[in-house]
């Protein structure tokens, strides 16, 4: 079983603050050094903002001490002091992937030669971003236009950013159009991701091929892969689904990676696969005490997560807390599609072990009657 870093028990060496404590303390010390346990302090006595304003730098030092303390431990560490204490453990974050788009390239007049536009042109957006082409592309004899594909310089998922100022010199006049919208990068990996890796990452020390070693190295193979599941598919087989977060198919470089010398026992036969998306569309009647509050609420319901891990069922119980929001008198779910097909009966849909589910809500709104 996985470390559990949420059921530690709470680091004494992290002081629990209280100002009032520490002005007490102050106070006491200061009659203390006056020989006169006796005297009084007024609030508005001069000597009572002294103690106060060093009773609250006290209270600063103490908490930048315990921040610092926070830094060096696992369960609290974040961004840069996070990447130093996994450090230990010989793993890095991964840092995304960057995104691509369509680009037009057009010429004021057609020339009497083929023009080639090199790899690795730069353009930018007339700010800070970059990016490059990944291709070089060819202007044929008598033509004006030619697409390329551009790869924004960001590591991100996706962005709308214009890349269509040419900023390498080129011999001709040429001016470049943005086709489609930056997409297929990934984020860097996220604080939670990564100490939850972390952890797993001690799993890949087994030779046999443990499942978590398996689970491990998937992860650790692309930024894309947000869930991974390991099951066995029978002597020398091991079976690995994949969940990408732009559900694009990586498992062809997922298998790549696991199938290294250095990553997979001898022995095993790695299969890599996407898992199969159960896509669900719930439709549902929501009674509101307010009616004004019908956009509040329904950005409440479709803002949280639309997608499950892989094998993870999406029950009523769950649904009905999404619908459940602040304002809402009464939620009943009228109907459940899954895939093409409209379940009979409104019960819990259920995912294997080689499948997700991902979920849209179509929501119909009225005044609730009390």
């Amino acid at each position: 079983m996985a470390l559990n870093l949420e059921k530690l028990p709470f680091a004494p060496i992290i002081e629990e603050l209280s100002f009032d404590e520490l002005l007490n303390a102050v106070k006491s010390l200061f009659k203390e050094r006056l020989n006169d346990e006796q005297i009084k302090l007024l609030e508005s006595d001069e000597f009572s903002a002294v103690l106060e304003t060093l009773a609250y730098r006290e209270m600063l030092l103490r908490a930048r001490m315990n921040a610092s303390i926070k830094a060096c431990l696992l369960p609290y560490a974040s961004g840069d002091d996070l990447d130093n204490v996994v450090a230990i453990y010989g793993i890095e974050r991964l840092r995304g992937e960057y995104p691509k788009a369509n680009a037009q390239f057009s010429l004021s007049m057609a020339r009497n030669t083929d023009i080639t536009i090199p790899a690795r042109t730069i353009l930018n957006d007339g700010e800070n971003n970059k990016a490059i082409l990944a291709k070089s592309v060819v202007l044929k004899a008598g033509e004006l236009k030619a697409n390329g594909e551009i790869v924004l310089q960001t590591y991100t998922k996706t962005s709308d950013k214009k890349c269509e100022y040419i900023e390498t010199p080129l011999p001709y006049v040429l001016k470049a159009k943005q086709t489609s919208t930056f997409s297929g990068g990934a984020d860097p990996e996220s604080d939670e991701a990564f100490r939850a890796r972390a952890v797993l990452s001690l799993d890949r020390f087994s030779t046999a091929g443990a499942a978590k070693a398996y689970k491990f190295h998937a992860l650790s193979a692309s930024a894309k892969v947000i869930d991974v599941s390991v099951i066995n598919g029978g002597a020398g087989v091991v079976k690995i689904y994949l969940q990408s977060s732009d559900d694009s198919d990586i498992a062809s470089e997922i298998s790549s990676y696991i199938n290294a010398d250095e990553r997979r026992p001898l022995t095993d036969n790695v299969v890599s696969s996407m898992a199969k998306n159960i896509k669900v569309l719930i439709k549902a009647d929501i009674e509101l005490t307010d009616m004004l509050n019908q956009n509040l609420v329904d950005e409440s319901i479709k803002n949280g997560t639309n997608r499950l891990k892989i094998g993870e069922d999406l029950n009523l119980s769950y649904i009905y807390s999404r619908l459940h929001q602040t304002g809402v008198y009464r939620a009943t779910i009228k109907e459940l599609v899954v895939g093409e097909l409209k379940q009979t009966l409104v019960s819990d849909v259920l995912a294997g072990v080689d499948s997700f589910i991902s979920f849209e809500f179509e929501l119909a709104y009225k005044e609730a009657v009390l």
